[in-house]
């Protein structure tokens, strides 16, 4: 009767033991699983001086369907006078990262 009890006393060690590595495998496997997702950019350049902001906490324009962010009023305005100036600005910034990038890859 002993030995019968210590075998299932033993069994359901196992099992409880068993269960509880199973999750910690599921807590893991959910983990990677949000590591893995892209990160939302929190972060925007100003098109006027070029500064990196807070999304949350600059001064935001919606022009032509898109959101611009700013530092302060001044490049608020200044890009509301003439929003082509600094848009160009941005065009001319990815045509070189872009000649760039197709540069590294004729080279390798």
């Amino acid at each position: 009767m002993k030995r019968i009890l210590w075998l299932i006393s033993a069994l359901s060690f196992t099992m409880l033991i068993s269960s509880y590595s199973k999750n910690l495998n599921v807590i893991a496997n959910e983990k990677k699983v949000e590591e893995q997702k892209p990160a939302k950019k929190t972060t925007a350049m100003d098109h006027v001086c070029g500064m990196e902001v807070h999304k949350d906490k600059a001064l935001k324009l919606e022009h032509d369907g898109k959101t611009y962010y700013f530092c302060s009023k001044n490049c608020e305005e200044t890009f509301k006078k003439e929003p082509s100036k600094y848009l160009k600005k941005e065009t001319k910034h990815k045509e070189e990262k872009e000649k760039e990038a197709k540069g590294k890859t004729h080279n390798d």
